[in-house]
């Protein structure tokens, strides 16, 4: 049975281990064997570990805000030297009364820009001089059983480091799609951690935990690539922007040069229709994203900004053909309403998530 993926872009869905080992020569007939001891590899693992967090403690903030219901806490971390802070959405409510624990000193904050499909926000704290911040990671090179390291704000305790592995890469979770690839880390979940970031075994940070899952047990982290996309669009648009194409794509039955998604419907007033788009075009790669199945699309979609053209490889009958288009932001974008395009915040519908 096909799938079939309605998309607000090309569109956006409108719808190392710690401690290794150099191996001998793959020709050779034996690898050496390398035997560590538990007190050994666990003294090694808590002095890295240690190192991380002492050297990243400072740029990671506590996150409140209130509302009708009181105050609600979270995480945060600088994100440059200006007091620009990540956070989470579901943290900063209207940002109306939103307020930064920093160096031991509360700070009122400012809200930038919130992005529903990620589920990120945007904060700054004004005069503080240059701030600590985090030096980012490249999340695309990850692994399955990497080593991450979480720090964050549980419940009223100071800053905690929590430690786990790469479980996976998800594109949905029990049965809802996220807006773009999400890390699933092994990593101890607890209430206010929500918005902490999460950093390899170089101290770089790699993603942000946006919810938990199995009652703490684990949590879904947002890529740091994607929560880049926001403060990009911020940055030079004032605003989060992204992009539309007004297409329906559908999995095909049978693949076409490595793809199984095809043109569904094609809106006549997006841009996909104005740039030349068919119905039946199978689509081989979004920009430098190849696709393969939905959630390839789904990928390459959640990046799209409205106004900056990319080039889409498809293939039409026996021509495969490059066409250039620029996605443009959704009729309905600022009247909220992208639910009935698909457009969700990225949030894993779970039973326990790491903020209030």
């Amino acid at each position: 049975m096909s799938r079939r993926i309605v998309f607000n872009a090309w569109g956006a869905l409108a719808g190392a281990a710690l401690l290794t080992t150099a191996l001998a020569d793959p020709a050779a007939e034996t690898l050496p064997s390398v035997t560590f001891s538990n007190d050994t590899m666990g003294a090694a693992i808590a002095s890295l570990a240690d190192t991380i967090f002492q050297n990243s403690r400072d740029a990671i903030v506590r996150v409140t805000s209130e509302d009708e219901l009181g105050t609600v806490a979270g995480t945060g971390f600088f994100a440059d030297a200006q007091g620009t802070i990540f956070t989470l959405s579901s943290l900063v409510g209207d940002g109306l009364d939103v307020t930064v624990i920093f160096d031991k000193r509360k700070y009122s904050a400012r809200l930038l820009a919130k992005d529903r499909r990620s589920g990120i926000a945007l904060i700054k704290v004004e005069d503080v001089g240059p701030t600590p911040f985090l030096v980012r990671g490249d999340s695309r090179k990850l692994k399955v059983a990497t080593p991450l390291l979480a720090i964050g704000y549980p419940l009223d305790h100071d800053a905690t480091p929590s430690f786990g592995l790469i479980g996976g890469f998800d594109r949905k979770s029990k049965g809802r799609f996220f807006t773009t690839t999400h890390i699933r880390a092994n990593i101890p979940v607890q209430r206010g951690q929500g918005g902490s970031p999460v950093l390899n075994m170089d101290g770089e940070v790699i993603g942000i935990l946006v919810s938990g899952f199995e009652r703490g047990a684990g949590g879904y982290v947002l890529p740091i690539r994607a929560a880049d996309k926001v403060r990009s669009d911020y940055r030079r648009f004032g605003d989060v922007r992204h992009g539309w194409a007004g297409v329906t794509l559908q999995e095909i039955p049978h693949v076409n040069h490595g793809s199984k998604m095809a043109i569904d419907v094609i809106d006549p007033t997006g841009p996909a229709a104005a740039a030349g788009f068919r119905a039946g075009d199978v689509v081989l790669r979004v920009g430098d994203t190849e696709i393969h199945e939905p959630e390839d699309a789904l990928d390459a979609s959640f990046f799209l900004t409205a106004g900056d053209a990319i080039s889409v490889r498809v293939a039409r009958g026996t021509e495969v053909m490059d066409i250039s288009f620029t996605p443009t932001e959704h009729p309905l974008e600022h009247l909220g309403n992208l639910q009935a395009f698909g457009g969700s915040q990225t949030i894993a519908p779970t039973p326990s998530t790491p903020h209030p």
